[in-house]
């Protein structure tokens, strides 16, 4: 059956202007695609850009260059009180801190409807039972209902978060980092829910992670930021089976092996030097002050994503 596409980017931008003149490049030429009903992890160090990149999407932020393309429908242009509506049944996010996200003023009912009672959707018999039906879908009951934030665990808030981005019946839903603030026995019931979501509702998932195992969990296909651009991309079992940027390589090299003689035995590949600022970014390949096979045109000229087979494009002049 071939892939319907849901969303797609186009040599996508997004620069902050910062003290002393300088532009923070975080988001810097991205294209990507995302068919229905599947899953794009996005992965990377911290600061490399993945929640600028969704924020972008959702058009938290407007971008400063690119397109952004919705079912067909570019969604790029300046931000309005109305595209921010109509965006809003389409695309929603879950944040990455279950605490922060929800008002501490609001009931549990007030955070899930907030969106259908400022588009006055739903009579009160109808809101009522709506929420219930999503408490019951994320796993939680009506009792939770007339409940405050500050009386739920971080997993039972983040599953309120979770209701809240499935109330408006989304396409895409873009998780950043929905499970990192959560203790790590709660975060599999989380990821499960997730993934049980998807299959339920059709949903097609952005999923911004900095642990690569989760990703690999829930992803059709990853791609690896670093420095705000792609520098490779590929399907899930393909990239993690046969990873070719150097970059790539080391994050990967880092994943711990549950098994303690082959992690004892293993090799890690150590990076060397900082990550460089944003604002001062390497000319050439952004990657080539940290690369053991840098050579001089890596200093000098940004490298093209090539494909190098089965849908595999990496951005390295070694290809």
């Amino acid at each position: 059956m071939e892939k319907q596409e849901i969303l797609r980017t186009e040599n996508l931008k997004k620069y902050f202007r910062v003290k002393g003149g300088h532009t923070l490049k975080a988001v810097d030429g991205i294209s990507l695609t995302l068919s229905k009903g599947e899953s794009l992890g996005l992965v990377g160090e911290s600061g490399c850009g993945k929640s600028t990149l969704g924020r972008t999407i959702i058009r938290i932020y407007d971008p400063t260059e690119g397109k952004i393309f919705l079912n067909g429908q570019d969604i790029s242009g300046k931000s309005t009180k109305k595209t921010r509506r109509d965006l809003a049944k389409k695309v929603q996010m879950i944040f990455q801190d279950p605490y922060a996200c929800l008002n501490p003023r609001m009931t549990v009912s007030d955070i899930i409807a907030e969106g259908w009672d400022m588009r006055k959707l739903y009579t009160k018999e109808e809101r009522k039972r709506k929420i219930i039906e999503l408490l019951n879908l994320v796993g939680l009951n009506e009792e939770h209902a007339n409940r405050f934030p500050h009386e739920f665990s971080g997993g039972q808030r983040q599953r309120i978060g979770i209701a809240r981005a499935l109330s408006m019946e989304p396409d895409i839903i873009i998780c950043d980092e929905p499970i990192s603030a959560l203790d790590v026995s709660i975060q599999a019931q989380v990821m499960n829910l997730l993934v049980k979501l998807q299959k339920t509702l059709d949903l097609s998932y952005i999923f911004i992670a900095h642990d690569l195992s989760m990703v690999r969990y829930i992803s059709d296909y990853v791609a690896v930021m670093y420095l705000g651009t792609v520098v490779e991309y590929a399907s899930n079992k393909e990239l993690y089976r046969n990873p070719k940027h150097p970059y790539t390589k080391a994050l990967f090299s880092a994943i711990p092996v549950p098994n303690p003689k082959v992690e004892k035995n293993r090799s890690q590949i150590a990076l060397k030097g900082e990550l460089p600022s944003p604002i001062h970014a390497p000319e050439g390949c952004k990657f080539c002050t940290r690369c053991a096979y840098a050579k001089d045109i890596c200093k000098k000229q940004p490298p093209e994503m090539k494909e190098i087979g089965n849908g595999h494009k990496v951005a390295c002049h070694l290809f």
